[in-house]
């Protein structure tokens, strides 16, 4: 069987160290291959001016992928879009829509699909970004409709930081924030460049509320675009439910 037999997902990368490929490819079941693709002039610190300049990058990233005959575009780099203001999420979705003619899935657009599925209306949300960029995120989140009870974020502003973190750093800032909101209905935990995936299991044992990370957010929508019903076990309520619900799936292109 070629690569990619079941489906290929085509994710566009705002910065050059892409681990959030790695995050990708533990949640993503047999026959689906990632095709991963950094933008032209690529994020390396994550500033307002950086953020607004590379959202016509990412539209450009889009179409070679297209190009590629991926069969789902999936959009990282929140802060790209919400530099647009709440809106920019939609905005960029649209555009690639438009200039693709694929299925599009935004990594803001997948965190509030998924809290919605989970029945969230309430949440705290940590990220390893400055206060800043944590209260770009609360204004999108607001505007969708949930009450984000606090942020707590790392202060880092370089890409090549977010990456080099362990696993106990999201781990430890999510926890502190569920203690002390212990009225929230969910923890958010953004960015898919930090490690993240492995502890979301834990997280939502140790708290008893679901955990929605953007990579896992992002591959559940993905699969959901695609009509793939399986993704890989241990990583989250949120992939349980895809499992769950799934039907039986053919090949790629049957």
């Amino acid at each position: 069987m070629r690569y990619g037999w079941r489906a290929r997902i085509g994710h566009i990368a705002p910065a050059i160290l892409d681990t959030s490929a790695e995050e990708f490819r533990k949640l993503l079941p047999d026959g689906v291959l990632h095709v991963g693709l950094t933008i032209s002039e690529p994020i390396q610190t994550l500033g307002a001016e950086q953020a607004a300049a590379a959202f016509e990058r990412m539209v450009e990233a889009g179409k070679r992928l297209a190009r590629e005959q991926v069969d789902v575009i999936v959009c990282g780099g929140a802060p790209v879009a919400l530099s647009r203001g709440p809106n920019g999420d939609a905005e960029l979705a649209d555009l690639l829509r438009r200039e693709t003619g694929l299925p599009v899935v935004t990594a803001n657009g997948a965190v509030v699909d998924a809290l919605r599925l989970l029945g969230a209306r309430s949440l705290v949300a940590v990220s390893p970004f400055l206060e800043s960029r944590n209260e770009e995120m609360r204004k999108f989140l607001e505007a969708s409709g949930f009450r984000v009870l606090a942020t707590r974020g790392l202060g880092l502003v370089n890409n090549i930081d977010f990456a080099t973190q362990s696993a106990e750093a999201a781990y430890g800032l999510a926890r502190q924030a569920a203690a002390a909101h212990p009225e929230a209905e969910a923890i958010y935990i953004a960015c898919p460049r930090w490690p993240v995936v492995d502890i979301i299991a834990a997280l939502e044992a140790d708290t008893g509320k679901p955990v929605v990370a953007a990579a896992a957010a992002m591959v559940w929508g993905a699969l959901r675009a695609l009509s793939i019903g399986e993704s890989r076990p241990g990583y989250g309520r949120l992939l349980e439910i895809l499992r769950s619900s799934a039907e039986p799936r053919g090949a790629r292109g049957l």
